[in-house]
């Protein structure tokens, strides 16, 4: 389909991968990868992306000796979520550091683009944020904050597929008096993940996070996520239950607006996937 081509001609770039990053791994300090997988759910943050369907994903990096990277990823999402969209686009960059062999650090900026997309007849879903992170042997800390709208949230309208006649949707301690307009701008989410890999190439990881979302309280939550991983003769395995306490609202609980059908989104699903780096 026409609003498929970018993310298929993203997967089809992968295949060119192979040859030229053998090329280039022994002598060169550029590195280039790729990625290409398929998830029965797409869960971002402890919310189904993809109204609780497969997914088709991939993507590639690049990276310097110097410990600069840029990359770009993307994935199928559902339009019941995201109004005329059907792909999640991400542009990345950044730099990582090293403190000693167990010790390192992270700065970067991310765009994620929803093309087509519209959270309402002004706004886009497009989120734009820069991250820090650390790291210490398996586990990792990170702090995420959005340097525009967090996914197009503010007091100006949604899609109604998100937000019904009857939905709760005020501002916490801002006035919009005079018809002023608040935002989300700000919005962060601390995450701490630890993963153990054993003999074999078995990879267990846990997860815990807290959206917070700027001057709306009510859509702030926190999620977790045990996962485990398993590569098979080139190809990763994994399997990740996630969950969350997100409030009973539309913005975690989709409707198909043609089938007047709702799905909660906000947790207790157990993901499975498949996937290959090049």
């Amino acid at each position: 389909m026409q609003k498929n081509k970018l993310l298929i001609a993203v997967l089809g770039a992968l295949f060119a991968l192979p040859a030229l990053a053998e090329e280039a791994a022994s002598t060169s300090p550029h590195t280039f990868t790729g990625n290409v997988g398929i998830i029965s759910d797409y869960v971002f943050n402890g919310i189904s992306q993809n109204y609780r369907q497969p997914a088709l994903q991939g993507g590639f990096d690049y990276a310097h000796s110097s410990g600069i990277f840029l990359g770009t990823w993307a994935s199928a999402i559902s339009g019941n979520q995201y109004t005329n969209a059907s792909m999640e686009w991400d542009v990345y960059g950044g730099y990582n550091g090293k403190v000693n062999d167990d010790m390192g650090y992270s700065v970067g900026l991310m765009g994620v683009f929803y093309p087509n997309g519209q959270a309402s007849l002004t706004k886009k879903w497009d989120t734009t944020e820069f991250n820090i992170g650390a790291t210490y042997k398996g586990l990792n800390i990170k702090y995420t904050q959005t340097l525009s709208d967090w996914y197009g949230i503010s007091t100006t309208g949604f899609s109604p597929q998100l937000w019904n006649a009857g939905d709760t949707f005020t501002p916490t301690g801002v006035s919009t008096a005079n018809g002023a307009s608040v935002d989300s701008h700000g919005s962060g989410y601390l995450e701490a993940n630890y993963s153990y890999e054993f003999s074999g190439k078995l990879v267990v990881s846990a997860h815990i996070g807290h959206q917070k979302i700027k001057n709306f309280d009510l859509l702030s939550y926190s999620d977790y996520k045990l996962g485990v991983t398993r590569e098979i003769a080139g190809f990763v395995f994994g399997a990740a239950y996630t969950n969350t306490d997100a409030t009973n609202n539309n913005l975690y609980v989709a409707i198909n607006t043609s089938l007047t059908q709702k799905k909660d989104l906000r947790g207790g699903i157990l993901a499975v996937s498949v996937s290959r780096s090049f």
